[in-house]
Order: structure tokens, then C-alpha cells, then sequence
């Protein structure tokens, strides 16, 4: 079978055998793909130095299975360096990805938006005090991105069985996989203001609607996520 050309960024690797890594990419053309790098461990070319995360690269895929081939590995770039704890929210975005995205689902959209995240990311100073929340508004977006590609992301505008249009003064509680209802009772976990549901839906940040883009982000991507710890988030939770 002919090998394929991709733009794409590692998103983790591991010792396969005893020459070889086990490689998840991800892909502008066609997504996540798990392949094998061949013969590259204790090796001394620039196809092992180059399979680092946060590396623009041009590789060449090859293979009928799910495990692909990885053959030719070239950078397009500069690799991504990032100030002091932006680190952990760019290794998220990649734990993110490799746990959630299907195998050889195209979505260019995120691959875009997750490209300019890194960029974003290895600007912003987290000495200043804008951009704590700077930082928050673009884990949060990426995480709206990355839903809505695949068609996880809750309707919030709209309940989800009434049809009935999101209301400022109104509470409503998030059901897991469908959306959003009027509150009938409290329930801090699952209850959101109508006027944070429009803020987060129009993109417009304060520290009320941050917080409860927090709390639906990790409620919609539960099922997707599974019950496995992300690592990264324990990391970030460890350094503050």
C-alpha cells in the first residue's frame, strides 16, 4: 500500500520492542493515527529526535491495518517551547486529544484551533495577572471546539426537550448527554445561571462564566474522557 504524507504533532509515545515507539499523531489530514516508528530507539538519526510532542512535522504513513507505519519524519517548524506552567495546560490539550478523538476521524478544524492553542500558549506569561484567565478562556474553547466536531458539544441556547430558548434570570441543570433543563431543584454540581449559559455561548468571559464552563466542559466530556484520571490535570493541580 502507498504511503501517505501528513502534517501532524505527536500526542504520546512509548518503547515498542526493542527498537521501535509506539506513536499516537495527530493529523491535519485524517486525524488521530497510532503507528510504529521503526528501529529509532538508541538511535542516533533525527527521526528520533524529531518525534518529540509540540513539533510540527511532515511523516509519511503507510499500512491496511489500525497500526500503521510510520516511515519518513521531517520537521516544517520550530517546536513550540513554553514559559513555566503553560507546559501543563499544552500537555493537556494533547491528553485531551489522544484520549477523546477517534482513530482516523478527520476533524481540521480542531487540528487548527489546537495549533493556534500551542501558539497562544507559548506566548502568554503567567507572571501577569490577565493572563490566568487568558489561559482558562482558551482551555475552555478548545474544549468547546473539540465537542461540537463531535457532536458532544450541549445546546446553550435552547433546552433540550422543551425546545424552550435559555432564559438570563433562569437556572437550569445539565443532563449528561442530552443538555439543559429548568432547574426543578438545586443541585450546585449540575445547576448553571441562564446568563453564564449565553456568556459561555457567546464566547464573552468573566470569572462567573469561566467557572461554569469549567464545571459543563468536565460534565460533557466525562463520557468520552472515561474515569481514568487525566494526568495532566493532576500535574497542574500538584505545581499550584
Amino acid at each position: 500500500m502507498p504511503a501517505h504524507t501528513y502534517s501532524a504533532y505527536v500526542l504520546h509515545r512509548i518503547p515498542y520492542r526493542e527498537t521501535s515507539y509506539l506513536v499516537d499523531i495527530f493529523t491535519f489530514e485524517q486525524g488521530k493515527i497510532r503507528g510504529i516508528a521503526k528501529g529509532v530507539r538508541g538511535s542516533k538519526s533525527d527521526r528520533k529526535s524529531l518525534l518529540q510532542a509540540f513539533q510540527l512535522l511532515e511523516v509519511s504513513v503507510s499500512g491496511r491495518n489500525e497500526l500503521k507505519n510510520i516511515g519518513r519524519i521531517e520537521a516544517k517548524g520550530n517546536s513550540f517551547i513554553f514559559p513555566e506552567r503553560n507546559m501543563f495546560c499544552a500537555m493537556y490539550l494533547n491528553e485531551l486529544v489522544n484520549r477523546v478523538l477517534p482513530e482516523s476521524l478527520s476533524v481540521e478544524d480542531v487540528f487548527e484551533h489546537y495549533q493556534s492553542s500551542l501558539t497562544v500558549l507559548s506566548q502568554l506569561d503567567m507572571q501577569e495577572v490577565s493572563a490566568v484567565g487568558h489561559i482558562e478562556a482558551l482551555l475552555r474553547e478548545f474544549e468547546m471546539k473539540l465537542l461540537t466536531s463531535l457532536g458532544y458539544m450541549p445546546d446553550l441556547l435552547c433546552c433540550h426537550a422543551s425546545g424552550e430558548e435559555i432564559q438570563a434570570d433562569v437556572h437550569y441543570e445539565y443532563h449528561q448527554e442530552q443538555g439543559f433543563e429548568r432547574s426543578l431543584m438545586p443541585n450546585p454540581k449540575s445547576m448553571f445561571r441562564g446568563k453564564d449559559l449565553l456568556a459561555i455561548n457567546a464566547l464573552e468571559w468573566t470569572v462567573s462564566s469561566l467557572r461554569a464552563a469549567k464545571q459543563i466542559m468536565r460534565l460533557a466530556l466525562k463520557p468520552l474522557v472515561g474515569d481514568k484520571p487525566l494526568k495532566s490535570r493532576e500535574l497542574f493541580s500538584g505545581v499550584r
